[in-house]
């Protein structure tokens, strides 16, 4: 009886091991310090101290590093009671993807490359209404 179950843990080692997940952790406010290049040099600029901080508002995926474009479409979109799930399919490739946190009131994207050997990421968001909100977590395996 030993036999079967030594043969089932010889296949089991001869199989790639699963990536571990990798947490993206986007930081959920930034300060972001603006200036212009105007050559008009009859304006003045004033930073306006009312504007709140820019807030988290998305998780993205690319192809290639986001300065060179190659926005990826997720593959699937699921809604469940309070969340919603955007899934994208990592086919392999030579380059890494990359994520990118996405900013409300921002230009501005932080960029991380995902791991090579990741072949999915999922992004849960929080459902506020019809609408997706709050960013919970952003997770590559």
């Amino acid at each position: 009886m030993r036999y079967p179950l030594l043969v089932a843990a010889s296949l089991l080692a001869c199989l790639p091991a699963a990536a571990a997940p990798v947490i993206f952790d986007c930081p959920r406010v930034i300060d972001i310090a603006q200036t212009t290049r105007t050559s008009d040099r009859s304006w003045e600029l004033v930073a306006d101290s009312e504007l709140p901080p820019a807030t988290l508002v998305n998780v993205t995926v690319y192809t290639q590093h986001p300065s060179d474009g190659g926005n990826l479409v997720p593959d699937q979109t699921e809604r469940q009671d309070e969340t919603e799930v955007t899934l994208w399919r990592l086919p392999p490739d030579s380059a890494p993807y990359w994520m990118a946190c996405v900013y409300r009131q921002s230009r501005i994207l932080l960029a991380k490359p995902i791991p090579l050997e990741a072949r999915q990421c999922r992004l849960t968001t929080a459902l506020l209404g019809q609408q997706a909100g709050d960013v919970l977590t952003f997770v590559c395996e």
